[in-house]
């Protein structure tokens, strides 16, 4: 009873507070606004940093893309990937690799493929996936940017994966400061059922070369088969649920997504202004505050037009991204001497890069 007088008080004019609902009053009008300038700010200054530092706030957290790997293999029906050193190990390396030398594809100049990689660091699996970003914003936005691929979703819901390692690096991708992103994903030899073949696929003529599209965001994805010697993999040990772990896991991915952390500050609090200032207009209509209602709905103006302005500079093709996020097509490997195969060339039945 007293958490709805309380909450009365502050939405909802009425003779228990003059008409004057207490979230309208100057004291939180005050606290809106320099909350929402000191979340702008904060903002503004990681994007800035981001720009001319390599390695200061990173935003992209390679313990965030996990739990949020996890999270949409949980809305899809797979099981949780626990992470593996190895794994780690080979995604840290692929990612620094590309960073050092300026490319971003699964194939790298020197010919080495993602699977290469996985192995390199002594992880034997019967199933591998790669899937590789550049230049995003925070962690939300790589993991949405595959989610919203088909075949880059294919690899992170794919149920037969149980382990995973991401590598994050910083390096110049065009000239600009860009973040390199890749995602392992693998199931150790013996671990798995043993699956039919791949079917084979015959060698075509390679497609005529098309244009490259104007820069927007971008993810890469591969799925590999093979078999090898087996290796025992431990897989990392389970988290723990405390409140405190809780706490500091939702510290980090604020401090991860600074662009969806200031748009949901920034949107709850507009709305919680504009919710006041609505029921404060219709209720007891013949009883208003002019210059109250006019500076509530100055402040949740601000509000709105730092969301709108962020929503446009952070989002693809917007000032902060613009030519920056990029995502390239997966590829699969059949096992045992399959060919690889890139998406869009197998959508037009064209086979590249036999193995």
């Amino acid at each position: 009873m007293e958490f709805w007088r309380w909450v009365g008080k502050h939405f909802i004019p009425g003779h228990g507070n003059d008409h004057r609902p207490h979230l309208l009053r100057r004291p939180w009008l005050l606290f809106f606004l320099a909350f929402t300038l000191a979340t702008e700010g904060f903002l503004v200054a990681d994007l800035i940093a981001r720009q001319t530092s390599e390695n200061f706030l990173a935003a992209v957290v390679p313990g965030e893309i996990i739990a949020l790997t996890n999270d949409e293999r949980a809305q899809n029906g797979a099981g949780a990937l626990t992470e593996n050193t190895q794994l780690d190990a080979a995604a840290l390396a692929k990612a620094k690799d590309m960073a050092l030398n300026g490319y971003f594809a699964h194939v790298g100049p020197d010919g080495k493929t993602p699977w290469e990689w996985i192995t390199g660091a002594g992880y034997q699996y019967s199933y591998a996936g790669e899937n590789l970003a550049v230049r995003f914003v925070d962690s939300q936005d790589v993991v949405n940017a595959w989610m919203a691929s088909p075949t880059h979703r294919e690899n992170i819901v794919k149920p037969v994966y149980t382990q995973i390692g991401v590598g994050v690096a910083e390096g110049l991708y065009d000239g600009q400061p860009a973040t390199y992103v890749v995602q392992y994903f693998g199931t150790p030899l013996g671990a798995a059922a043993a699956a039919a073949p791949a079917p084979a696929v015959a060698a075509l003529p390679a497609p005529a070369p098309v244009a490259a599209a104007s820069p927007a965001p971008q993810v890469e994805g591969a799925s590999v088969s093979a078999s090898a010697p087996a290796v025992p993999v431990a897989p990392a040990p389970a988290q723990g649920s405390s409140f405190v772990q809780s706490l500091g896991r939702a510290l980090m991915r604020g401090l991860s997504e600074p662009a969806s952390t200031s748009n949901w500050i920034l949107g709850g609090s507009a709305a919680l202004l504009l919710l006041a200032l609505v029921l404060t207009f219709f209720i007891h209509v013949q009883i208003q505050h002019p210059r109250m209602l006019a500076t509530g709905a100055t402040v949740a103006g601000i509000a709105l037009f730092l969301l709108v302005l962020n929503v446009r500079l952070t989002g693809a093709g917007g000032f902060w991204n613009s030519g920056a996020s990029q995502a390239a097509s997966p590829i699969e490997a059949a096992a045992r001497g399959g060919v690889v195969i890139d998406s869009q060339a197998a959508a037009t039945g064209f086979a590249l890069f036999p193995r």
